[in-house]
């Protein structure tokens, strides 16, 4: 088992192999090998496939095909391994738009989420929704915040963290550390709404540098503690991801493309795949049929 695990794991990042070994243990379970020498590799991969169908939630059948994948990837598995990745996406996509068709009725609408951030009293809890809401960040952007009160070269703050500061009587934020940081570089956003940049200064107050958050040690949270971390600074009691599908549905009913380029660029992402995993308004599979009488919503250039 150790070996087959280092095999697997061997040349990702601490946080993927974490991810992976969770899901190998996963599948062990699910293949009923309670021998921890027998591997993996030396079952049936069709005997594997029957046992992985039996599996309901198609997100947790994806994250053990992923291993199955990585152990199966000879020539001679590739049509079985391409038949059943094909299988769990189409599963995932129908799981998708049930779930989307659920939270179109039950997540609060962007006013009153907008709403309910501005009359916000609680320091940290407007930063993290609002940083949620209009700059479209992931939980890590958030958690690595150093606030500064001023800054004189940017190229001298720590690489390893995000930071605001300000200047001229705005915010500057800049991001070094989040999900998509090596497809998409540092992320800098200019912010001036007037309540977010005296709420930075209130924090400060006469400190020069503070960690937005920090454990009682005073060290980082850990990476797979944040979202938990978060939970009771959450306003509505809504998550990050639900946040962006309340965004990506403002967009749908009165928003443009550009605003969705926009929010693309400021969660480093590409269109595709804001619309794939956040549209809840993706009720239904897309067609690939052209008719004469189509509706064409709108024209868009490529760049």
């Amino acid at each position: 088992m150790e070996k087959e695990l280092k095999a697997i794991t061997e040349n990702l990042k601490p946080t993927t192999a974490k991810t992976y070994e969770n899901s190998y243990k996963r599948l062990r379970v699910v293949l009923e090998l309670k021998d921890k020498r027998k591997p993996i590799k030396k079952m049936s991969l069709n005997n594997i496939i029957e046992k992985l169908n039996g599996v309901e939630n198609p997100n947790t059948k994806y994250s053990m095909f992923v291993v199955i994948k990585k152990l199966f990837n000879s020539e001679s598995n590739k049509n079985d391994i391409d038949e059943l990745d094909k299988k769990i996406r189409d599963e995932k996509r129908d799981h998708q738009i049930a779930k989307n068709g659920n939270l179109k009725k039950e997540l609060p609408t962007y006013k009153e989420l907008s709403d309910a951030i501005k009359k916000e009293t609680d320091h940290i809890k407007y930063i993290i929704n609002f940083l949620f809401l209009k700059v479209n960040t992931r939980n890590m952007d958030i958690a690595y915040i150093d606030i500064h009160k001023s800054v004189e070269n940017e190229d001298d703050l720590d690489k390893d963290r995000n930071h605001i500061y300000i200047k001229d009587g705005k915010a500057i934020f800049i991001r070094n550390k989040y999900k998509t940081f090596r497809s998409y570089g540092q992320k800098r956003n200019i912010i001036s709404v007037k309540k977010f940049v005296d709420t930075i200064k209130t924090l400060l107050g006469d400190k020069d540098k503070v960690a937005l958050f920090a454990t009682k040690k005073g060290t980082p949270i850990a990476v797979g503690a944040i979202g938990s971390y978060f939970r009771r600074f959450m306003i509505l009691g809504l998550k990050e991801g639900e946040i962006m599908k309340i965004v990506l549905k403002h967009i749908d009913e009165e928003g443009s493309y550009d605003q969705l380029r926009r929010v693309a660029s400021n969660r480093g992402t590409s269109i595709g795949t804001l619309l794939k995993e956040y549209d809840i308004t993706n009720v239904k599979n897309p067609t690939n049929v052209i008719t004469q009488n189509q509706d064409v919503k709108q024209e868009v250039s490529v760049e």
